[in-house]
């Protein structure tokens, strides 16, 4: 597996690398426009001493013929060259996307400083700008291109010139380069402020529907323009910074083109150039405030691009981080699991789950899962129960929904309809519409049956092409649990973890999915199915119940043997699942 970039730099010199055709490609056009730019004044020059000043009728026709072609190449140039490098831009940007949203949904969890806010801003923006890159590196080889062949050109229509030129330059370069790592400082700070800016925003719109309930508008308002404000006054920290650089630049490249000039101005004096030499010295010098010009601009847009890159390098090594976290943890808890003290240490089998180390009265217990069974827990403690539920998840998150899918008890549904929130197929994808007539793959009616959406499907106009408003708004609280869980169900993993599916369930619905679910699962025959619940449906529809007391021996048994145990921990059971 490829090592994940550390620094911004690692970041640019890979995208390089895989960009090297377009880059090469489009540096290479854009240096012919930019050559081709430099010899326009030189060819002018030309046309003036071998055609206008001897009236040659065949030498200006040849000439205008020549410019001509000499205007071809150079349109030429530029529009391949651009169109190469705004592909690998486009291209680069689009592969950081994808590497960030793909590292960011493939970890076992997010980091606790990192936000879906923040991360969406650093896939958007971040990526955008750091693609920029390619942009700045063509168009910066063909300045320096172009001012070489200007210096060329110089060096051989005047020697003098040609050294002032070849010497004030670099020195000019030098001078704007300086400031560059101030700008890059300037460019982070911006990005991270509109990062927070977007965290804030995504937060209050997750949320936008309480806070219009308890009448938190000003609130709202107030602290997304702390956030907005900070964004802006970073903005314009790099924005001054960029025009400081751009200025710096512009004031040095004017410096060395007067330099060049009064020495142009002197030889032509001494007479020892001449008037064509010295239409195409002053055409050249003329030219030569493009490429400066160009050069002190993509300082300054090449700090940001590091800037950029930088932040998407940070967040892609804390990402990797959790990822190799997890995956340390999980071989620490098969290698060692009774040294994790009450953290329960999850494995999976060929056909189920094995949890181990949940000591209980200083007794290590193993609970294993089998294929084609519905196991469900009962935890006393919440707290223990959301343990198990994370260490199930993280396990979940590394070997892929196809073998274990863990589903959780917050709802999140998206905009679309019923079918594409349970598919997870957007209904307006082309190739998905053209195989499937109603914009999403065929859901078994096994599978809605048992989710209890068939009876959702009754009550609304368009079945399945029911649209869904954002977040869900417009279905209730259980029609949304329902939902989710035909979604889990229609994934049909090896492996299916379920916590609380039908809190906003009324009773007799509850019994009925709990009936449904045993059969669809059961129907496979090596699919194990564990629900974290205490729901009396589904614990008399499961093979075997799990109790686990704060204190007193771990129960096993099936739900109507435990609650006729006569023991301290099977009364504890029975007042847990009694409603």
């Amino acid at each position: 597996m490829p090592k994940t970039p550390e620094t911004g730099a690692q970041i640019l010199r890979r995208a390089a690398r895989r960009r090297i055709r377009p880059l090469l490609g489009g540096s290479g056009a854009l240096s012919v426009w930019q050559v081709c730019e430099a010899l326009v004044p030189v060819a002018i020059g030309i046309i003036v001493d071998r055609a206008i000043i001897p009236l040659s009728i065949p030498a200006l026709v040849i000439s205008i013929i020549g410019l001509g072609l000499l205007f071809t190449v150079l349109s030429l140039g530029y529009r391949f060259g651009a169109r190469l490098c705004n592909s690998a831009r486009e291209h680069e940007a689009h592969a950081l996307r994808v590497e960030i949203t793909h590292a960011a949904l493939t970890a076992p969890s997010l980091p606790a400083d990192r936000t879906s806010g923040e991360i969406l801003s650093t896939a958007s923006a971040d990526a955008d700008t750091a693609a920029a890159s390619f942009q700045q590196a063509g168009r910066g080889i063909a300045s320096v291109l172009g001012m070489i062949t200007a210096a060329v050109f110089l060096l051989i229509a005047d020697p003098v010139t040609g050294l002032v030129v070849l010497i004030a330059v670099p020195i000019g370069l030098i001078i704007v380069a300086l400031p560059g790592r101030s700008v890059s400082v300037r460019a982070t700070a911006q990005l991270e402020a509109v990062a927070s800016a977007g965290r804030s925003a995504s937060d209050l719109m997750h949320g936008l529907r309480v806070i219009k309930a308890m009448g938190g508008e000003p609130w709202a308002v107030r602290r997304y323009r702390t956030t907005s404000d900070a964004a802006a006054e970073a903005g314009v920290a790099t924005g001054e910074r960029t025009g400081r650089v751009a200025g710096l630049g512009a004031l040095v490249m004017s410096a060395v083109l007067a330099i060049v000039l009064i020495v142009a101005g002197l030889r032509l004096i001494d007479g020892q150039m001449s008037v064509g030499a010295l239409i195409g010295i002053l055409g050249m010098t003329a030219f030569l405030t493009e490429p400066m010009r160009a050069l002190a601009d993509i300082v300054g847009l090449f700090a940001q691009s590091h800037g950029a890159a930088d932040r998407i390098a940070r967040l892609l090594t804390s990402l990797d981080a959790a990822t190799s976290t997890a995956d340390a943890t999980d071989t620490l808890a098969e290698a060692a699991p009774t040294t994790r003290g009450t953290r329960p240490s999850v494995t999976t089998t060929e056909s189920g789950i094995t949890v181990t180390g949940w000591p209980t009265n200083g007794e290590a217990r193993e609970l294993t899962t089998t294929g084609g069974a519905l196991t469900c827990i009962v935890s006393e403690d919440a707290e223990d129960a959301a343990v198990l539920l994370a260490e199930l998840t993280s396990h979940a998150r590394i070997l892929g929904p196809a073998r274990m899918l863990v589903a959780p008890h917050d709802v999140d549904l998206f905009e679309g309809t019923i079918g594409s929130n349970i598919t997870m197929v957007v209904a307006d994808d082309r190739t998905e519409a053209a195989d499937h007539p109603t914009g999403h793959p065929p859901i078994s009616p096994e599978v809605l049956t048992a989710s209890g959406v068939d009876e959702l499907l009754d009550l609304v106009d368009g079945g399945l092409d029911y649209r869904i408003q954002e977040l869900g708004g417009n279905l209730s609280g259980g029609q949304r649990q329902r939902v989710a869980l035909a979604r889990a169900l229609n994934a049909d993993p090896k492996i299916l973890v379920l916590a609380e599916p039908t809190t906003a369930v009324d009773a007799v619905t509850e019994a009925k999915i709990a009936q449904g679910l045993c059969r669809l699962r059961h129907r496979g025959g090596d699919q194990a199915t564990i629900i974290l619940t205490s729901s009396p449906a589904f614990l008399a529809a499961a093979d075997t119940v799990v109790y686990r007391p704060t204190s007193g021996p771990l129960l096993i048994g099936r739900h109507a043997d435990l609650l006729e145990t006569d023991t301290d921990s099977a009364a504890a059971y029975r007042d847990a699942v009694t409603r």
